[in-house]
């Protein structure tokens, strides 16, 4: 009980710590709205009949997913290095821009490496959803005078959702701990000011537990960690208990 008290009281730890969680929320929550919505628009732009080398098409669209997360991590670091990276030196021209060193380009850095890694997900299960929906549901709206706009948004979503949601819970818990593109990309930082902890801008829960264990500067504090591992836990296991109750009244509603 002390470690959890400590968490929230000790002022190297208590504003950093707060920061950290709710930049967590928001990268989990953008990360799966992102990948989501463009995974979905690129499976229905190559789930067309008439469209000519979609098989290839789809092979290209999932090579990102064949790359283990934590090499493209690296690999993504040199292409935004603000000194010699890909990007500044021979897209923009020898740019001075801190990719990773700015608090919010450092994290839509972030946001845009996560989405480049995880959309092949969300188009594989997209397409594979897309491809289980009734076609005779399609063509009456249309014969009903329903538009594309119309059909996707009354029809084909709200099927898709009751197959799709679940993963979206998981994929949210996925993103909730993803430790290796924060760690491989920006290690967490930039640092903030107003601790002496090794904390940063990019941090997520996650990338805090493992500083606080195995971090240097202040010591390898087991107890601590446990502690905010454990407040992970919670949170992710209340956020899927809900989000799955909403679920079953998605399914419901769609029944």
């Amino acid at each position: 009980m002390e470690n959890f008290a400590r968490a929230f009281t000790d002022p190297s730890l208590r504003g950093p710590l707060l920061g950290v969680i709710l930049w967590t929320f928001t990268f989990a929550i953008a990360s799966v709205a992102l990948t989501f919505a463009m995974g979905l628009f690129l499976a229905m732009t190559f789930n067309r009949e008439d469209l000519k080398g979609k098989k290839i098409y789809r092979i290209l669209m999932i090579l990102p997913y064949a790359f283990p997360a934590f090499l493209s991590g690296l690999v993504w670091s040199g292409i935004l290095n603000p000194q010699f990276g890909w990007l500044n030196q021979t897209l923009l021209g020898g740019a001075a821009i801190g990719w990773l060193t700015d608090p919010t380009l450092a994290k839509i850095s972030v946001l845009v490496v996560n989405l480049w890694l995880g959309f092949p997900y969300m188009f594989l299960v997209c397409t594979g959803a897309l491809q289980s929906l009734p076609t005779e549901l399609d063509e009456a709206a249309r014969m009903d005078g329903a538009g594309p706009w119309r059909v996707f948004r009354s029809i084909k979503l709200p099927l898709l959702l009751v197959s799709i949601a679940p993963l979206l819970i998981s994929s949210f818990a996925f993103n909730f701990n993803n430790f290796n593109v924060i760690f491989m990309l920006t290690g967490g930082g930039p640092r903030f000011a107003d601790t002496d902890r090794d904390i940063g801008a990019t941090d997520i829960l996650i990338t805090l537990v493992y500083k606080v264990a195995f971090g240097q500067g202040t010591g390898r504090d087991y107890g601590l960690a446990s502690a905010l591992a454990i407040i992970i836990f919670i949170i992710v296991a209340t956020v899927s208990a809900i989000s799955f109750k909403q679920t079953k009244a998605l399914e419901d509603v769609n029944s």
